[in-house]
């Protein structure tokens, strides 16, 4: 049976932020690896996509770098400011599908460690923990394990 789990290609930094300090050890800890190296994956591929969509937007030098101005890029046209934000964040609430069957052993000891973790969390991680393992029970709590 394959393994999927979905999130916006806005919310992948913040979960492998999340899963970087967790405090795992063991299967756990591997799985933990595993599903980091694949949201760095997909999370390269939203950074090259996002540069496909604001590349036209910017000014360009002639070696076709950008060019940078109090430390932000240069935009062609100031008045497409406004419709560059919306291509990026609807780029960013797009859906990114992560494969995992490889993985499922350790990704299902991860979901397992998660599921009963006895550290405090609190704020963005209390957040993106609730987001984590509702994904993961997707894939877990269907199969009645």
């Amino acid at each position: 049976m394959s393994k999927l789990i979905e999130f916006e290609n806005g919310e992948l930094v913040a979960i492998g932020n999340f899963l970087a300090q967790a405090k795992l050890k063991g299967k756990a800890s591997r799985g933990r690896t595993k599903l980091i190296k694949l949201i760095e994956d997909k999370n390269k591929e939203y950074n090259e996509e996002r540069d496909t969509v604001r590349d036209p937007y910017f000014q360009v030098d002639e070696k076709g770098e950008k060019i940078v101005k109090d430390n932000k890029y240069v935009l062609k046209d100031t008045s497409k400011g406004k419709e560059l934000d919306k291509e990026l964040a609807d780029l960013a609430e797009e859906t990114v599908g992560i494969e995992f069957t490889e993985y499922n052993e350790k990704i299902k000891a991860l979901y397992d460690a998660l599921d009963n973790y006895n550290y405090e969390l609190s704020n963005a991680d209390a957040v993106i923990y609730d987001l984590l393992l509702d994904k993961l029970e997707e894939n877990y709590e269907k199969e009645g394990k």
